[in-house]
């Protein structure tokens, strides 16, 4: 079994592959101290599980889990006080999420439940993420609104964030220029009044946006 452990610091690295070999039976342990190694090990090596503390992607958290997720690498996010909404690490891509203050044993019982297939949230955090979720539903109607803003182009860019494409693929796929994509991926992030790709990607599963005959063909 091996693991991906990511962090800005090279001694907590140390500690935390000391830690899952003595004590989870890792027969190795790949170390990552930004967003971009953490990506190309889990692309690379294709490991059991990773776990990656966020400071490893400040304000990036969401687009990590998201490419974890893109590589089946199933992700426990360590968090702190101030990290991105927990229910939207969830939903880019994080099997689980557990805070830094619940120390090595809680962090060890997130990778075990993970490594078994199951999704990990503390459970003094369930009242959080179950809050988002209610709050997440009553939004639906008011995004519904901030769809029918988009223009047919932006609809059809939509139904693309939301089948995984990034901005090349779109421009492929509607033989538009790369700048030109990315701005109508600009545009349609301010109407909907969402900050990232992968909450557009979001609205546009929740509401059924889809472009035609939608395929993304990769390299």
């Amino acid at each position: 079994m091996m693991i991906l452990v990511g962090h800005p610091c090279p001694c907590v690295l140390d500690g935390m592959a000391a830690a899952f070999k003595a004590r989870l039976g890792a027969d190795d342990v790949v170390r990552a101290t930004s967003r971009d190694e953490c990506i190309e090990l889990a692309a690379t090596r294709h490991p059991s599980a990773a776990v990656v503390d966020v400071d490893v992607s400040p304000g990036g958290e969401l687009e990590l889990c998201d490419a974890l997720r893109r590589h089946d690498v199933p992700a426990v996010m360590v968090i702190r006080s101030g990290t991105v909404n927990h229910l939207a690490l969830l939903e880019a891509g994080a099997q689980g999420i557990t805070p830094a203050s619940d120390g090595l044993d809680g962090l060890l019982i997130a990778v075990r439940t993970v490594l078994q297939g199951n999704t990990y949230v503390p459970p003094h955090l369930l009242g959080t993420v179950l809050h988002g979720l209610i709050v997440q539903r009553r939004s639906l109607d008011v995004s519904a609104g901030r769809v029918d803003r988009l223009s047919p182009r932006e609809r059809e860019v939509l139904g693309l964030l939301g089948a995984g494409a990034d901005y090349r693929e779109i421009a492929a796929r509607l033989v538009i220029s790369p700048h030109t994509a990315k701005t109508h991926i600009h545009r349609l992030l301010g109407k909907l009044e969402v900050r990232s790709r992968i909450e557009a990607a979001a609205l546009a599963v929740a509401h059924g946006v889809t472009a035609p005959d939608l395929e993304v063909v990769r390299d």
